[in-house]
């Protein structure tokens, strides 16, 4: 019986059961989707003094994400440094096999290191990308700094190179490069083993290059991981300023990722407390970021040594000025041994003056919650943790 002669009643319930399917369809494939969270910094006043953390809820398809892992190398002229990047890889591999599972593009990205790559087909697939339409001007060059970067300090001082060893450890460690026939300035000769290279891959440190292949298969979404957040994860042709300025909807994975910063230096933190700063100008000028656990489906990464306790400081009230003398003290007498966020509330007549934004989420990792708050009656659900 062809369609023509099916009943009416039963055409009904043919196109219901087709549209059922169809429906049905869709939502499987959104299913695929990543559940992205981006977090951002607001200023809460056009003096930008203070700011205010925001979540956006986007959904990624997998298929138009790239991954983009900057400078993984096998060693640097840091131990600590090496260390970290070490302890760091086995999580970050995870995340790579997550993303590409889905259908994401893996770029791997070790600047300076594409000798031992020449013949491999992800080396190939760079080169041999079409030149895009649309390549932007300056992709091939090293990006010191952006305009909107210029409306606020840089938080660190990291002009000594941000080396943070042990000096006799260091002495040391340059020592044995050099027994291995290495450069102890720049000792990094491939990408860590630790992280897998698939045949599907792509193997890059060209921002001309990379712009290509991200072009040609359809890229939307980028995710940075890797190191040094302050320094080549920012500034590299295919780092996170380059990219933002030029339109993709890129991301800093905050939890796979590590800065050069001594503790040494101003403003005299730890250098994990360095890492949130640079994190936090990056949320503020440069591009939101995420966390690893949105696509593995557990807890953020953390380093072993990273044991400081988390001080979370709501901070709501203007009689007793602390909205300046808090952040003040947290981060010069507490950021050497705490975690401290500093959470805002909207400015005078703005906003709802009983939500402080980003409650909820602090108070679910807080060791410590310090309240000034005065007249303002917070939202119980954001204790909840």
């Amino acid at each position: 019986m062809t369609i023509k002669e099916i009943p009416s009643n039963s055409m009904k319930i043919f196109f219901v059961a087709l549209l059922v399917f169809s429906t049905s369809l869709s939502a499987s494939a959104n299913e695929g989707d990543f559940k992205i969270i981006k977090r951002s910094l607001a200023p809460t006043s056009d003096q930008n003094l203070r700011f205010q953390p925001v979540y956006q809820n986007e959904d990624w398809k997998p298929t138009q994400t790239a991954v983009i892992v900057c400078d993984m190398w096998d060693l640097h002229h840091c131990l600590n440094a090496t260390r970290r990047g070490a302890e760091m890889a086995p999580r970050m591999n995870q995340f790579l096999k997550a993303a590409r599972k889905n259908g994401s593009l893996i770029i791997h990205a070790p600047s300076s290191c594409m000798k031992p790559y020449g013949n491999h087909p992800g080396r190939k697939r760079a080169q041999n990308a079409p030149m895009s339409a649309n390549l932007p001007k300056q992709i091939a060059e090293w990006c010191d700094k952006i305009p909107e970067e210029g409306q606020g300090a840089y938080p660190i001082d990291q002009t000594d190179g941000g080396e943070d060893d042990n000096p006799a450890e260091h002495e040391a460690w340059a020592k044995r490069l050099i027994a291995k026939g290495l450069n102890p300035r720049s000792p990094w000769t491939k990408q860590t083993e630790l992280l897998d290279i698939y045949k599907e891959d792509v193997i890059s440190d060209s921002g001309i290059e990379i712009w290509n292949v991200m072009e040609a298969a359809g890229i939307k979404n980028v995710i940075l991981v890797g190191v040094h957040t302050n320094m080549c994860v920012l500034g590299r042709p295919f780092g996170l300023r380059r990219l933002a300025s030029n339109g993709k909807n890129v991301v800093l994975c905050r939890d796979l990722t590590d800065t050069l910063y001594n503790p040494k230096m101003e403003p005299y933190v730890s250098h994990f407390t360095g890492t949130d700063l640079i994190i936090e100008h990056i949320e503020k000028w440069v591009c939101p970021t995420i966390t690893s656990d949105q696509l593995l489906k557990d807890e953020p990464f953390q380093f072993k040594n990273d044991t400081r306790p988390h001080l979370v400081m709501l901070v709501a009230e203007r009689e007793y000025m602390t909205n300046k003398t808090l952040p003040t003290f947290g981060l010069g007498h507490l950021g050497k041994n705490y975690k401290v966020t500093i959470l805002h509330c909207d400015e005078e007549g703005q906003g709802e003056r009983n939500d402080i934004p980003g409650t909820a989420q602090a108070v679910k990792t807080a060791d410590i919650l310090l309240v000034s708050v005065r007249r303002r009656a917070l939202k119980a659900a954001n204790f909840k943790a």
